[in-house]
């Protein structure tokens, strides 16, 4: 039994006939003919009933289809983790994060790393600010090796594997004099006038703010920026008068409570999960584990 068989007999299976298999594998059809042929030959069982040039499977055929595809789904698993591991045999260690671990936890992570394996190639990959979906969808491509990132668990995720890491919280600042800093413990209800700066818009952190303000029978503000980058959110602060919803941890974060002007909003805690979240039945690289415990440590 060999693969370019079980290819052939998959393609045909799944609908595609002997003519369609051909164009798929881009293979003549007396090519596809004799694989099928001979696969019956090595197996001793015809996989399929023949009725006027029309291939039909089979029980057989059926029993095989099911095994083929797991095979070959192992063997393209099996392809990507020898790609892999040639990357970690060159030193390498690729990873992307959540913008709320930057500026403090992962230069620090990354510092400490280095010193202990001067010669792994620590590479800070992708889109920082781009939705976590697109991030898990590039890690299961191979663009990085490890993501740190916010997880929704409920979107039931395949193909990766995730332990909880933190919790980020959020916390409410506004910009120097803003009258929300004169209230007592005032609710969203009394701070939807003003103008509003949201992590990004679509993800969970959002998701889980505007839910916030509809508990209190209260509106996302239709003119609320929506930032990924804390670095300009803090730079629109200093510069404007805003509120802003901010993700804190203190590991993470670059400032002290006592450094920013924070409201006391009288609300329910909001906070969502952070996660490191691995390809799924893929072998990871010694490094790669022990920059993983290296930031569970700063935590």
């Amino acid at each position: 039994m060999k693969f370019n068989q079980l290819e052939a007999f998959i393609a045909t299976a799944e609908g595609n006939g002997v003519v369609g298999a051909a164009e798929r594998l881009c293979l003549t059809q007396p090519a596809i003919t004799k694989s099928i042929s001979n696969l019956e030959e090595d197996l001793g069982a015809p996989l399929f009933d023949r009725s006027r040039n029309r291939l039909v499977l089979n029980r057989n055929g059926a029993i095989l289809l099911r095994r083929a595809k797991a095979a070959k789904a192992e063997l393209q698993r099996a392809r990507e983790e020898i790609h892999l591991m040639s990357r970690y045999d060159k030193n390498s260690l690729k990873f992307n994060c959540s913008p709320a671990l930057l500026p403090k936890l992962i230069p620090k992570a990354i510092n400490l790393f280095k010193s202990s394996h001067p010669d792994t190639h620590v590479e800070l990959a992708g889109l920082l600010e781009d939705d976590p979906k697109n991030k898990i969808t590039a890690l299961l491509d191979g663009e990085y090796d490890l993501l740190f990132t916010v997880l929704n668990e409920n979107e039931g995720l395949l193909g990766v594997s995730y332990e909880k890491l933190m919790e980020i919280e959020v916390i409410f600042v506004a910009s120097k004099g803003h009258p929300a800093l004169q209230l007592q413990q005032p609710s969203l209800k009394e701070l939807e006038e003003y103008d509003w700066l949201l992590p990004g818009q679509g993800g969970l952190p959002y998701q889980l703010i505007r839910a916030a303000f509809r508990r209190v029978n209260a509106r996302i503000p239709h003119n609320a920026l929506t930032i990924a980058n804390r670095q300009i959110t803090f730079s629109l602060l200093d510069q404007g008068s805003y509120l802003a919803a901010i993700p804190y941890h203190p590991s993470c974060f670059e400032q002290t409570l006592s450094e920013l002007q924070v409201v006391a909003v009288n609300t329910e805690r909001i906070h969502w999960p952070l996660y490191v979240i691995q390809r799924e039945n893929t072998i990871v690289s010694q490094p790669t584990l022990e920059f993983i415990e290296q930031i569970k440590q700063l935590l």
